[in-house]
C-alpha cells in the first residue's frame, strides 16, 4: 500500500493526521472490536471502519490486524498509538482549558478484573482529562469485597458481575456472558474421581456455584489452588493443578471447555453490572455513570 502525495499550487503538502481518526483508532485496539468502539465513540460502526481505513491509507501501513475475532494493533499501529495517545491527551487538555468543567471532586471507583480493564481505564483517563477537577481512585477486586466496600461507604460505584437472578434495583445491567467449566488440556473427568478445584479465594461466587454443583451431581472435590486473579486460574488449570469456572472473555487456548461439565452441570451467565452508592443522585457519579453505560453497556452480542 503506498501513501498519496498532496499538492497544493505546486507545493508538497504533508500529510495530517486526524484527530477523530486517532481517537478511532485509539478505541478498535482498547475494545478489540469495531462494534464496541463504535458504541464508545457514539458513531455507526461503518464509520469506524472507514476513519481506520482512511488512516490506513494515508500511511500507507496496515494498523489493525483483522485476523481472528479480536481485533489487534500491527507494529505500526502500535507505533502510531504510542503518538496517537499523546496527541489526543494534549488535544482534550487543551479543549478542556478552554471550555472549564465545573465537575469536581474525588471518585472511590471500584471494579473486578473481569471487566473490560483496557476499555476502562481509557474512559477514566478521558473523563479526568475533560474534567481536570476530578479525581478517580480506582480500586480492583472481586464483586463480594466490591459490594461490601459500597454498603460501607468505601467506596462510591462499583462495576461487579451478578447473576441476572441476583441482581438488585440499584443495578444496571451492561453486558452478560456465559462461565464455562474450563479444564487442563486432554483433562476427562472419570466416574468416582476427587475432583481438584481452582478457584479466585474464598470470596469468589464462582466458586460457591461450582462447589453448589459438584455436590448436587455427587461429585467429590477439594479446593488446590486459591487465586484472584485471571492470569494465575490459566496458570494453574492449563498446568493440571485442577479445574475451575471462568467467563467467556477470560479463556484462551490455554485451558479447553469440558463439554461433559456443561452438559451435565449446566451453569447460568453472568451479567456485568453497575452500581452507585450512597451519593448515586451527585451530580459527578451521574456524568460518569452516563459515560460509563454508553461505552460498555450491551456489549455482549458484539
Amino acid at each position: 500500500m503506498v501513501g498519496k502525495s498532496h499538492f497544493c499550487h505546486g507545493v508538497l503538502m504533508t500529510p495530517r493526521l486526524s484527530i477523530d481518526a486517532l481517537r478511532a483508532l485509539q478505541s478498535v485496539i482498547d475494545t478489540g472490536s469495531m462494534t464496541r468502539a463504535a458504541q464508545q465513540l457514539n458513531l455507526s460502526q461503518s464509520a469506524v471502519s472507514w476513519k481506520i481505513k482512511r488512516l490506513e491509507e494515508q500511511l500507507g501501513r496496515i494498523l489493525i490486524d483483522r485476523q481472528g475475532g479480536m481485533l489487534t494493533a500491527t507494529a505500526d499501529g502500535e507505533a502510531l498509538l504510542l503518538h496517537g495517545r499523546r496527541i489526543l491527551q494534549a488535544h482534550d487538555r487543551a479543549l478542556a482549558h478552554f471550555s472549564p468543567s465545573s465537575l469536581q471532586g474525588v471518585v472511590r471507583f471500584g471494579a473486578t478484573e473481569q471487566m473490560p480493564l483496557a476499555q476502562l481505564a481509557a474512559l477514566l483517563t478521558a473523563f479526568t482529562h475533560q474534567h481536570p477537577q476530578v479525581d478517580v481512585q480506582l480500586v480492583i477486586e472481586q464483586s463480594q469485597v466490591l459490594r461490601a466496600a459500597l454498603a460501607k461507604g468505601d467506596l462510591d460505584l462499583v462495576l461487579h458481575q451478578q447473576f441476572r437472578d441476583a441482581l438488585s434495583t440499584e443495578d444496571v445491567a451492561l453486558e452478560s456472558e456465559r462461565i464455562h467449566w474450563c479444564v487442563p488440556p486432554g483433562w476427562h473427568y472419570q466416574p468416582g474421581e476427587r475432583v481438584k478445584l481452582v478457584s479466585y479465594g474464598p470470596d469468589c461466587f464462582y466458586r460457591g456455584l461450582a462447589e453448589e454443583r459438584l455436590s448436587a451431581a455427587g461429585i467429590d472435590y477439594r479446593v488446590c489452588v486459591e487465586c484472584p486473579s485471571i492470569a494465575g486460574m490459566l496458570v494453574a488449570i492449563s498446568a493440571g493443578m485442577g479445574i475451575g469456572l471462568l467467563s467467556q472473555q477470560c479463556l484462551d487456548r490455554r485451558v479447553q471447555v469440558d463439554a461433559g461439565f456443561e452438559r451435565s452441570m449446566p451453569l447460568p451467565e453472568v451479567v456485568n453490572a453497575l452500581r452507585l452508592g450512597a451519593k448515586r443522585h451527585h451530580p459527578l457519579l451521574q456524568r460518569l455513570q452516563q459515560r460509563i453505560v454508553q461505552a460498555l453497556g450491551k456489549t455482549a452480542a458484539s
